[in-house]
């Protein structure tokens, strides 16, 4: 019988912890806590577990950074050693895996009810399967079954160069190209990422208009032309970035979208040109037609793939 574990998603906002009994979560155990109100991983840890008045033995952490010995979150000020923070945390097993592997671990074990499917497409059997998933930053990971166990690819897709296809997305990167000479998929497609692409389509309106990215959504939604242009354009940019993932990877298996900021307006984004743009190409569009996208709207699907991490050999 394995102990409980500590598992936490930590991204450039927040931490969620929880216990996992068996490599299975206890989703009555989650907290949230805010990164910014601790000094490092150690003092958020041991916040959590003095909370639930309990001690563990091995944690999984899947957090939103390459991974290595070193640890430097990519969107928020926590920074450590892998062996030292072992040492300091008194752990027997200490597993550090990308936020993205994380999520992407998670896929088997999803319900239909927590996926939505948009546009037409089936899953081929055994086939890699993609995740892709705009929050804080812009998460991209694969999944291929090896035997019995999942094998995560992880990597840093959203730094990838974005790739300007239309008159509106020539136009918009022209726009950004003043503030900044390289601009990648994360540059517009995670939270700041929608403020930014705002500012560019604001500019090409001939307005200087700054907001938040859930203010953007919520003046899309209420049917305010420059945001829903803005969101709208948001959601045709993901599918390009998608299906360039779903191209390089080989992902019949599906593509499934996750991250906090898409389950914010489904429908919307279920009538985007999303899936328009995830099947526009050239040689390749049956094979696109033929791949399944998906949304994810599973609660906490982060700390599922990293119970299921716990014990994982190929992790």
């Amino acid at each position: 019988m394995k102990n409980s574990a500590l598992v936490a998603d930590i991204g450039g906002t927040n931490a969620r912890f929880a216990l996992s009994h068996n490599d299975v979560l206890d989703s009555k155990s989650v907290q949230v806590l805010a990164c910014d109100d601790y000094e490092n991983l150690d003092a958020a840890f041991n916040a959590y577990l003095d909370a639930q008045n309990t001690t563990v033995d091995e944690a999984c952490l899947a957090m939103a950074c390459p991974i290595s010995e070193d640890i430097s979150m990519t969107n928020n000020h926590w920074a450590f050693n892998c062996k030292s923070m072992q040492d300091k945390l008194g752990l027997e097993s200490f597993k550090v895996i990308n936020d993205f592997t994380a999520q992407a671990l998670a896929l088997p074990a999803l319900k239909d009810s927590e996926l939505i499917k948009v546009g037409r497409g089936e899953s081929l059997e055994h086939a890699t399967r993609l995740i892709i998933g705009p929050g804080t930053g812009l998460g991209v990971a694969g999944l291929k079954e090896v035997g019995e166990h999942w094998l995560p690819l992880p990597g840093e897709g959203g730094h990838a160069a974005l790739s300007a296809v239309s008159d509106l997305d020539i136009a918009v990167l022209k726009e950004l190209r003043k503030t900044s000479d390289f601009i990648y998929w994360e540059s517009i497609l995670c939270g700041s990422g929608l403020e930014n692409l705002f500012r560019a389509h604001s500019a090409l309106a001939g307005e200087n208009t700054r907001l938040k990215d859930f203010e953007i959504t919520q003046q899309a939604l209420a049917g305010e032309k420059v945001a829903e242009q803005t969101l709208e354009h948001f959601c045709e940019l993901l599918g390009r970035a998608a299906s360039n993932a779903a191209l390089t990877l080989g992902a019949r298996g599906g593509v499934y979208i996750a991250g906090g900021i898409i389950p914010r307006f489904p429908e919307f984004f279920a009538e985007s040109k999303f899936r328009e743009a995830f099947e526009t190409n050239v040689k390749m569009v049956d094979y696109l037609q033929q791949i399944p996208t998906y949304l994810v709207v599973a609660d906490n699907p982060g700390l599922i793939g990293a119970s299921a991490a716990l014990h994982n050999p190929l992790v």
